[in-house]
């Protein structure tokens, strides 16, 4: 008889069971914290920075950005808190 190798989840457990306390001491460190908090600070930026290149190039192209959408509807939520929605019916 030929002996069979293991299979994969046997493997996988095994490697598994030996590296898992080591990592999670790692991700649980004050370095590993540290790091993800200046990847994500730095992601954060990164995007601020591509959509307000990408708004200003719209802009100059006449083409409304997200930035002046928004500042539209905020505007339009003023003026309808501003006013009661009975009255244009009135005036009708």
């Amino acid at each position: 008889m030929s002996a069979q190798p293991p299979s994969l989840l046997h493997i996988f457990s095994a490697v598994e069971r030996r590296v898992s306390p080591r990592v999670e001491k790692w991700v649980r460190s004050d370095v590993f914290l540290d790091t993800v908090a200046i990847a994500n600070s730095v992601s954060r930026r990164g995007v601020r920075m591509v959509e307000g290149t990408l708004a200003s190039a719209l802009e100059v192209l006449g083409v409304p950005s997200a930035r002046q959408l928004r500042s539209l509807q905020s505007s339009l939520d003023r003026l309808a808190s501003q006013h009661d929605p009975g009255d244009w019916r009135r005036t009708r």
